[in-house]
Formats: C-alpha cells, structure tokens, sequence
C-alpha cells in the first residue's frame, strides 16, 4: 500500500476522465487461449446469481460477459466518464459512488466482482467490509487483480526490456501480491480460490503500441520515455510482425459465511 497517496488518487480520477474504456480495450484484447480475463472473472460467478454488483465497472465490460435473462447487473464506478462510457454500450444501471461507501442494503446482492478493485481501491479493509455487508449469506465475491507471475523467460525478457525502456513499471496503489487470505478474513469473507493465468496482449501497429502504453498507469511519466517505448515496439513488430506483452493475472474468489 506504499504507493497510496492522494496525489495518486488524483492521478487516477484523471487517468479515467481523459480515457475512458481503455482498459476496456486493452483486457479485452488480452488472450489466453481463447479467453480474456473478463471470460475468466464471469466464470466465477454461478448462474444462480440474480442481483450482481460490479465495483469499479469502468466502461461496463463485466456487465456485458455476466448478462443472461433474470440477471440485474449493477455497475458501480467513482468515474463519470467511465459511466457515461459505460451508459453508452449498456442498459446498466449505472451508479456512481465509492466503493467504500456502498449505497445499498445489507445481504442484497448474490455476488459482487471487481476486475481490478483489489489493486486500486484503498484502503482494502473498507470497501471488503462493505462487500460483506452487501453480500447475502453464501454470496460471493470474485475479483481480478495484476500480478507478477506466472511469466515464461521469454514473457521476462519482454516485461523488463519495456520497463526498462519506461524506466518504471506500471504502479498500482495496492500491493498486487497481498496476502489475500489474511486480508480477506479480516474483513470476514473466506477465501476459496486463488488462481493465476497469463494472458498476453499482441502489439501488431503502432497504434496498438499507443493503446497499451495509455492503458498503463504510469504517474509522473516523461513524454519521451513513452516515445522511446513506442519506438521499442514498432521495431519489434517490424522485425518480428508483432510483439507479445505479458498480462499476468490473479483470479481470487471469496464467500461470506451462511452464519
């Protein structure tokens, strides 16, 4: 959590007001296999489910992979531009408000998913408490977050030569590899699983390039060294016609306790 500070809150909000959907864009971009890692967070989430709460929806895209008849999909996002994003692509509803202070009544939802609350939203004991609270007995959360591994050597070589390039990694305010355990029961949810998958997305234009170095967050950042990283990846789609970004993520799913 050692990179929580309200000038990175700040960053955020801005982050989303200028681009929205772009994580949209490039998640859903991202394959393993022939899966993205919205495919795999919807899978967590059991048919029976009718009331689904989606807690930094961004652009909706949870709610366009989990939608079946009888299902209410609520999206919940700090983003204006995100829901009117959002709004634009889906019947929602749509609410914005912070997910440490969730505007609904206790044990009123079946199941709430994240695809990347776990990383960005802080203090994690606030919003898991109201996940809680929210969450009928049995309920499940199921949350994506951004991790370090799986990765091949070549996946390595990859990640580092473009940080490098950067010289800075993308930075999340959470730690990505918490001790979900510990943190989950604390706020009394129980862990169930905890997986992780490599996706990987394919950098084949140089417009591809702009999209995923946008998509990052990368406080501070100088023009130049994004034009350096850009420059990086058009040679390696000229020389190799594309180059493959790792994508690693952590799929964690938790019940509340039927007592």
């Amino acid at each position: 959590m050692a990179h929580w500070t309200q000038d990175f809150a700040d960053y955020l909000a801005q982050h989303h007001q200028e681009r929205p959907g772009i994580t949209e864009e490039v998640l859903g971009r991202s394959l393993a296999g022939h899966h993205t890692p919205y495919t795999w967070l919807a899978r967590a989430v059991s048919g029976r489910a009718l009331t689904v709460l989606d807690i930094g929806c961004g652009s909706g895209a949870m709610s366009r992979y989990l939608a079946r008849p009888g299902r209410v999909i609520i999206g919940l996002d700090l983003s204006g531009s995100e829901l009117h994003a959002a709004a634009q692509r889906g019947p929602g509803p749509w609410v914005r408000a912070d997910a440490r202070q969730l505007p609904f009544a206790d044990e009123s939802v079946d199941a709430v998913v994240s695809s990347l609350g776990l990383a960005v939203i802080h203090p994690l004991e606030a919003w898991l408490g109201e996940v809680r609270r929210v969450l009928k007995p049995g309920g499940l959360l199921a949350a994506l977050t951004p991790t370090v591994a799986p990765m091949s050597p070549a996946d390595t070589r990859v990640a580092m030569h473009l940080f490098r390039t950067l010289r800075m990694a993308p930075v999340f305010p959470v730690g990505i590899e918490l001790a979900s355990g510990p943190v989950l029961a604390e706020s009394g949810l129980r862990k169930i699983e905890d997986n992780r998958e490599r996706y990987r997305f394919v950098v084949r234009s140089h417009a591809d390039a702009d999209l995923l170095l946008s998509a990052l967050y990368l406080p501070g950042i100088a023009d130049r060294r994004l034009d350096r990283a850009t420059s990086w990846l058009a040679r390696g789609v000229s020389r190799e016609g594309e180059v493959r970004i790792p994508i690693p993520m952590r799929r964690i799913v938790a019940m509340k306790p039927t007592e």
